[in-house]
């Protein structure tokens, strides 16, 4: 359930960006990336039973009081954009359940725009893929040809190289088998292929281990395509990024 900060909150004709918890936190670092350079406000949370609990200091330096929780909405101060960090995983078993629940929060929010940003398994990947951008798109139900015209001067090509960009394929045509340790990502595909929801998902393929790399890549090529921040001339990494991969003890504020 969309929990709003404030009854002005408007999600309509906005563009959702949202992450998939991914192999590598791959989507969630280039959500960091995107909502801490815009300097995006908390408008909501998305309360849900079916992701682990946790809570803890807030992770941008722009809200620093703010507590952190499973599934935050952010949104630009024109509302252009609205993004989803998710800090915890489905529950094992809740994978279906939690896909459900934010399909219904794309259904209720009226949104100009679907993008959804994961990951999938490096190793796992079709030999087409070894060589060549790391970062693939899959799209369904799309009709945007401008997006579909960027991807294609981007560089950023199908998952499946059988595949178009602009797309309304069958589920068992859209390659989603393709996708490994994605989260939530085939759950949710699916369920916006079925409701003729048109989504665009932008695929980093990547290994476990230091991820910062990939997530600027995503990030980067999100804002290539989507143009959040236009004018920023380099990624500001928030403050939860100083113990990402640091030695030694953890901040006592984490406990």
């Amino acid at each position: 359930m969309f929990v709003r900060g404030s009854d002005n909150v408007v999600t309509k004709g906005s563009t959702l960006v949202l992450p998939s918890v991914s192999i590598g936190n791959v989507p969630q670092l280039a959500v960091d990336l995107l909502i801490n350079t815009l300097q995006a406000s908390r408008v909501g949370i998305l309360d849900s039973s079916s992701v682990m609990p946790i809570s803890g200091p807030s992770g941008f330096d722009h809200l620093p009081t703010q507590r952190s929780v499973p599934v935050e909405v952010y949104q630009s101060g024109d509302a252009q954009w609205t993004i989803i960090q998710q800090r915890s995983p489905p529950l094992p078993k809740h994978h279906r359940i939690f896909a459900q629940e934010v399909m219904d929060f794309i259904g209720q929010g009226e949104f100009s725009k679907v993008v959804l940003l994961t990951s999938s398994d490096a190793a796992l990947r079709a030999d087409a893929l070894i060589d060549g951008p790391q970062i693939r798109s899959l799209a369904i139900n799309w009709q945007d040809e401008l997006l579909a015209s960027r991807l294609q001067a981007l560089s950023l090509g199908p998952l499946s190289l059988s595949a178009g960009i602009t797309t309304s394929e069958t589920t068992a045509q859209v390659p989603l088998d393709q996708l490994h340790a994605a989260g939530i990502s085939k759950h949710l595909l699916r369920l916006c292929q079925t409701t003729k929801i048109p989504v665009l998902s932008l695929v980093a393929l990547a290994n476990e281990g230091d991820n910062v790399p990939d997530a600027i890549n995503l990030a980067n090529a999100t804002n290539a395509l989507l143009e959040l921040a236009p004018n920023a001339k380099q990624w500001c990494p928030p403050r939860s990024w100083e113990w990402l991969m640091a030695p030694g003890m953890a901040p006592s504020e984490l406990f």
